[in-house]
């Protein structure tokens, strides 16, 4: 049996999005059995940000389309110190909800801690790791932007946590 599974790393100017592809669930090493099957970023660096938004909400919206993942992995927003960082964040997370929801996707959210203990069995990891790990893991050899990594971990993280 195959399962695609989504991992988003949310963000106002660069949303990552990785799909990870588990095959034969029943074999007893997990990590045999995860593809890579495709990842990106949807950019936009509007002023306008009911556009960016809007963009978000279209390519994830597309590629939910494209891929039919079983399951959404997606982090969790933790409150920043400043206010409307957060708040607008939060509008990223419900807008890629939103598409999940309107495609029929069960969504699960993570935060960061959960993430990190559950891949890298310790929180103390920083983004340069986590790219160079995940790169190796997939046998990567272009460059990956850090929110495409920070979204293959959040897919990892419900892999792990969950099959």
């Amino acid at each position: 049996m195959k399962r695609r599974i989504i991992g988003i790393d949310p963000g106002t100017y660069c949303t990552g999005y990785s799909v990870l592809e588990i095959n034969n669930l029943y074999l007893n090493n997990l990590n045999d059995n995860i593809f890579f099957v495709s990842s990106g970023c949807i950019k936009s660096n509007s002023k306008i940000f009911s556009l960016r938004l809007n963009k978000i909400y279209n390519y994830i919206f597309n590629i939910f389309i494209l891929f039919k993942p079983f399951e959404l992995a997606i982090e969790k927003t933790f409150l920043f110190n400043n206010l409307n960082s957060s708040f607008k964040l939060n509008q990223v997370n419900a807008i890629i909800s939103l598409a999940a929801v309107k495609n029929f996707i069960p969504i699960y959210e993570y935060n960061i801690n959960k993430i990190k203990n559950s891949v890298f069995k310790r929180t103390n990891v920083n983004k340069k790791y986590i790219n160079v790990f995940f790169k190796k893991f997939f046998n990567i050899k272009s460059n990956l932007d850090f929110n495409i990594t920070d979204s293959i971990a959040v897919a990892m993280c419900h892999i792990n946590l969950n099959y």
